[in-house]
C-alpha cells in the first residue's frame, strides 16, 4: 500500500510538472485560455525567443481574447538570471520585447501590452538554450493605463493593402475595429474621420483618387461591423501630406497609409 501511494504521488508530481513545462496563460478566474505541451525557448546568447512550430498560432488566441476583453492588457515577463543581471545584459526585457514584436505583427495594439524583467533562477543546457523563459499574464487597465489605450485607438495610423480590388481586413485592422467599436459605444456622440495617404509616384489627381479608395474601403468595413456610416468620413490627402520625404522605397511604404482620428 506504502508503495502504491508513493507511486500515485510521484505520478501526481510528474503530471503537475508536465502541466507547468508548457507554455499557458490564464484569464482573470484562473481559467486557462491556452496551454501548449511545449514551451517557447531562450538563448544565453542574445535577447531572441524560439517559437515551436506548435506554438505558432498563440498569437492569434492572445489577439482574440483581448479583443473579446477590451479592458484587459497582457503583461509579458521576460526571464533573467544572475549571471545575465550582474553583466547588465538587458536579455530579460530584450526576450519580452521580442514577444511584444510578434504580437504586435498579429494586429495586437501595443499600447495594450507591457513589458517587464522576471529574474528567475534557472540554468542553460548544454546547448545554451532554455526551455521556458516568457511568462504572460492578463490584467485590467486601471485608469492611467485605460486613458492611454484610448488615446491610440482615438488616434492612429495604419498600414495595409487598403487598395486590393477584392479588399480583405489583415488582423490590425480587424483587431483595431474591435477596439474602435467598443470606444465608440463609450463615446457615441464621436466621429471618425478616415483619410487615405500616398506616396508620391503618378499624378497629384491621380493619388488623391487612391487615397480616397482606400479610406473608402475601410469605411466599409467599420460599417461592416456595426459601426454607423452616419459617424464615418472618409477623405484623401493624396501624397500632399507625406510624414517622410519620398526619396526610398521604405519611406514610400511609410506614405501610404490610413490616418484614423476620433473627434
Amino acid at each position: 500500500a506504502e508503495a502504491l501511494a508513493k507511486k500515485a504521488y510521484e505520478d501526481s508530481i510528474a503530471k503537475a510538472k508536465k502541466m507547468m513545462s508548457g507554455l499557458f496563460v490564464k484569464d482573470l478566474e484562473g481559467q486557462d485560455i491556452f496551454r501548449y505541451p511545449e514551451n517557447l525557448k531562450i538563448n544565453n546568447k542574445n535577447g531572441d525567443v524560439f517559437i515551436p512550430a506548435s506554438l505558432q498560432d498563440f498569437s492569434s488566441k492572445i489577439a482574440d481574447y483581448l479583443g473579446k476583453h477590451q479592458d484587459q492588457e497582457l503583461i509579458i515577463y521576460g526571464y533573467e538570471n544572475t549571471s545575465e543581471k550582474d553583466q547588465n545584459q538587458e536579455y530579460g526585457i530584450a526576450r519580452a520585447n521580442f514577444v511584444k514584436n510578434l504580437l504586435e505583427k498579429a494586429g495586437i495594439n501595443p499600447d495594450r501590452i507591457v513589458t517587464e524583467v522576471l529574474q528567475k533562477n534557472y540554468d542553460y543546457d548544454s546547448d545554451g538554450n532554455y526551455n521556458g523563459g516568457i511568462d504572460l499574464k492578463f490584467n485590467t487597465l486601471d485608469e492611467e493605463r485605460l486613458a492611454e489605450v484610448e488615446k491610440s485607438v482615438a488616434d492612429k495610423v495604419l498600414y495595409s493593402e487598403f487598395a486590393q480590388k477584392a479588399f480583405q481586413p489583415d488582423a490590425t485592422l480587424s483587431n483595431y475595429t474591435l477596439e474602435l467599436n467598443n470606444y465608440r459605444k463609450k463615446y457615441p456622440d464621436k466621429i471618425i474621420t478616415v483619410t487615405g495617404h500616398t506616396d508620391d509616384v503618378g499624378t497629384e489627381e491621380a493619388n488623391l483618387w487612391y487615397g480616397q479608395q482606400r479610406a473608402n474601403n475601410v469605411k466599409k468595413h467599420f460599417i461592416s461591423q456595426g459601426i454607423p456610416k452616419e459617424k464615418i468620413k472618409a477623405l484623401s490627402k493624396g501624397e500632399l501630406s507625406p510624414i517622410v520625404p519620398n526619396d526610398s522605397d521604405e519611406n514610400k511604404a511609410k506614405n501610404r497609409r490610413i490616418e484614423i482620428s476620433v473627434n
